[in-house]
């Protein structure tokens, strides 16, 4: 029997212009497929991926709101948005999907040390 690694997805990257953000929530969704202990948190430009209503059939890129949304039914225990990229963003929390739990500086910095495995997409 393997013991379970925990893994922390740090998602920075705006939800155009690249495959990071998909591959994010790949990585979150195969981890936890195989019974590991995964925590998404959406931090700088990536809080942007949390924005409702994003149209990305210019960008040929999938709009990942489904994926996020299915986060924690494929068991990934804590999906963050950091407070701070947030409000400097002026995102306002009400907009992000219902699964989204915040976190701060303080917070990240501890779930960052406590990570087996960090992971900066």
């Amino acid at each position: 029997m393997s013991v379970a690694q925990s893994y922390l997805i740090l998602a920075r990257s705006s939800p155009y212009g690249s495959n990071m953000p998909k591959a994010a929530l790949d990585i979150a969704l195969t981890a936890a497929a195989f019974e590991q202990e995964v925590a998404v948190v959406f931090l700088d430009n990536g809080v942007l991926q949390l924005l409702p209503n994003q149209d990305t059939k210019s960008s040929g890129l999938k709009n990942g709101s489904k994926m996020i949304s299915a986060l924690k039914i494929y068991e990934v225990q804590h999906v963050y948005i950091h407070l701070p990229s947030a409000e400097k963003s002026g995102l306002n929390l009400s907009e992000v999907p219902d699964v989204i739990e915040s976190i701060t500086d303080e917070l990240l910095q501890d779930l960052v040390s406590k990570s087996d495995h960090v992971m900066v997409f």
